[in-house]
């Protein structure tokens, strides 16, 4: 059993993590700091922003072991500038993409699932009409094109908004026509409304309207 997870986030903001620019970096430190907030050091005196940044600066003398799920300086420039990431801190990289996503994603949905739960849904809702290219498991055709490698038993996948939308809206007529609890069911067609309701193509900051980014890990 593994955990799916939707994100409604624009893939462009997502790649942009990857883009190297001082504005991808700066927005990726500070959800980092948010997140993983740094102890000052006892006795040692705060000066400027590298005294500041904890697990996020060189290692210095008494500090913390490097954790491998916890990021480091190193694994935040690697992620930034879209560099390889050594296997053994691909957790702690893959972690600073996951808070950046949940900083960033207009909403999320996480439930726990297996490839028959998957199959299951998908028969389901195309028994009540869904058509199949609305499946889930459709969601896992999209290539991503992140830089960073997955982690073992990892899976990802996106559509663009305007697939989005026509996927809610299908999602949301079909769930009417099931038979039985499908529990799961309801709780994702109710979830993918964040695409129907809201204007998610008018944001008021400016943004850009967000795709469905999904995850799978076991």
């Amino acid at each position: 059993m593994g955990t799916v997870s939707l994100h409604a986030i624009s893939i462009d903001e997502l790649r942009d993590v990857f883009s190297g620019t001082d504005a991808a970096v700066d927005r990726l430190r500070s959800v980092a700091l948010a997140t993983w907030p740094p102890a000052p050091a006892p006795g040692r005196r705060e000066g400027g922003l590298l005294g500041k940044l904890g697990p996020f600066s060189r290692r210095a003398v008494g500090a913390p072991v490097v954790r491998p799920g916890v990021p480091t300086g190193r694994d935040l420039h690697d992620v930034t500038h879209g560099r390889e990431v050594p296997p053994d801190r691909r957790e702690a990289a893959w972690a600073l993409v996951d808070a950046f996503v949940a900083a960033t994603a207009r909403d999320s949905l996480a439930f726990e699932a297996d490839d028959r739960t998957i199959d299951d849904l998908d028969f389901a809702m195309a028994a009540a009409g869904l058509p199949s290219r609305y499946g889930l498991r459709q969601l896992f055709k999209g290539d991503t094109a992140l830089p960073i490698k997955l982690l073992p038993g990892m899976a990802d996948g996106y559509v663009r908004n305007r697939v989005a939308v026509a996927m809610a809206s299908a999602w949301g007529e079909a769930v009417g026509q099931l038979e039985g609890e499908h529990a799961l069911a309801r709780r994702v067609a109710g979830w993918l409304g964040v695409y129907t309701n809201g204007a998610p193509d008018a944001d008021e900051a400016g943004r850009p309207a967000p795709d469905l980014v999904v995850w799978y890990r076991c």
